[in-house]
């Protein structure tokens, strides 16, 4: 049975084996050449879009985000060669590594050299010292399209801690009722990033439980949906949440908002998640469009005085591939009321109109009218008006 689970598929001296908890993460071993068996590797990929490469030898950051940029066919290229004049994806402000300046190192370590780079210093943000911060890189931006593909390469790790934590988008919705599924899609929600760059949010561990008061902050409230369409036949519809930067759902009392996101993700998500302990030479590709992450808190492994030092480079693939939508459907405009999701039937129609006209909004905004499936894509027309919360 356990050579069964362990050697699912190989190819090339490649071996395969599938998560015993989460189908959708792949382990990936006897990898030797970042350059070849691209074909079968993005196949695998497909079906798991989580793949951890194992036990790989040292790599450059400049080989590193050449390996992964290729897991997406629609990476922009661009903005990959001219950094500096495709600020709009430039999904992150990486400075340290100049002439690789898409790949960022972080963790918890002084270097004197990396790679000929001199100087290598990176600290945890201590806002997530002792959090967690569930999320998808990108997504709620005021402007940014969310990234395809994000990598991961651990150069090295903690002997205790460092640990990242995924929850499959489209487990969560495969979780839900059919009544839920509907009510899922007519949830729009208000996101802020702000917020949490100034240190304005008081979350427990879920992300759900905010323990400071509410207050409407001018800057970077953005909308998005809470369910988006897949890909493929082969996939299914995931949910995407942002619960540290949740602000409120479109319509909804703050009251209300916060008691059912907090039973949502403490009901709906949290039980699928999974926890991922990385080891040195790991490398991790995954679709941030199918999973929510987060990072465990990092005073786990900066307060062990034996083993304190962690280094992963990070990248953010810029990509021109669209974020697609789903429109919500008139005949189920009562869906969070009936599900017991909000106690107010009037105010879940309501709201349930409020992501209507969002996604009319969208739509006229596309260069793509709906499809037959209700599903809206998420991209600006050449001489539109930009799209903000995609």
């Amino acid at each position: 049975m356990f050579f069964f689970l362990f050697l699912l598929a190989s190819v090339s001296g490649l071996h395969l084996s599938t998560h015993p908890l989460e189908r959708r993460i792949g382990y990936v071993y006897g990898l030797k050449d970042l350059t070849g068996n691209k074909g079968k590797l993005q196949k695998w990929f497909e079906k798991h879009p989580l793949l951890i490469f194992k036990g790989l030898d040292p790599i450059s950051p400049t080989d590193f985000l050449n390996f992964v940029k290729e897991f997406d066919p629609d990476h922009d290229e661009d903005a990959l060669a001219k950094p500096d004049e495709n600020h709009h994806q430039m999904l992150q402000p990486f400075n340290q590594f100049h002439e690789c300046k898409h790949v960022a190192p972080v963790g918890n370590c002084k270097l004197d050299e990396f790679h000929g780079i001199p100087n290598v210093t990176v600290y945890p943000d201590e806002r997530i010292a002792n959090n967690y911060l569930w999320h998808t890189d990108i997504l709620g931006h005021e402007y940014k399209l969310p990234n395809v593909v994000t990598g991961l390469y651990i150069v090295e790790q903690p002997l205790i801690g460092g640990d990242t934590d995924f929850i499959s988008g489209e487990a969560i919705y495969e979780g839900l009722t059919e009544e839920e599924k509907k009510a899922a899609k007519n949830i729009l929600v208000e996101v802020n990033r702000p917020k949490f760059t100034i240190n304005r949010i008081e979350m427990d561990y879920s992300g759900t439980n905010h323990k400071e008061d509410f207050f409407r902050f001018v800057y970077g409230t953005q909308r998005i949906p809470l369910v988006y369409p897949p890909d493929s036949e082969a996939e299914s519809p995931r949910v995407l949440l942002m619960p540290t930067f949740f602000e409120k759902v479109v319509g909804w009392s703050v009251d209300d908002s916060r008691a059912w996101i907090r039973e949502f993700v403490t009901k709906k998500v949290m039980p699928h998640r999974v926890s991922i302990q990385w080891r040195r030479g790991d490398l991790a590709v995954f679709n941030n469009r199918r999973f929510i992450h987060s990072s465990t808190p990092s005073q786990e492994y900066v307060s062990n005085g034996n083993s304190p030092n962690r280094l992963v480079l990070q990248t953010f693939i810029p990509t021109k591939k669209p974020l697609m939508g789903l429109r919500p459907l008139e005949k189920d405009v009562c869906a969070t009321y009936n599900v017991g999701w909000n106690p107010h039937k009037e105010i879940a129609i309501i709201s349930t109109y409020d992501h209507i006209k969002y996604t009319k909004e969208k739509i006229e905004a596309t260069e793509s009218c709906l499809g037959p499936d209700g599903t809206y894509i998420l991209r600006r027309k050449p001489d539109g008006p930009p799209i903000h919360g995609v």
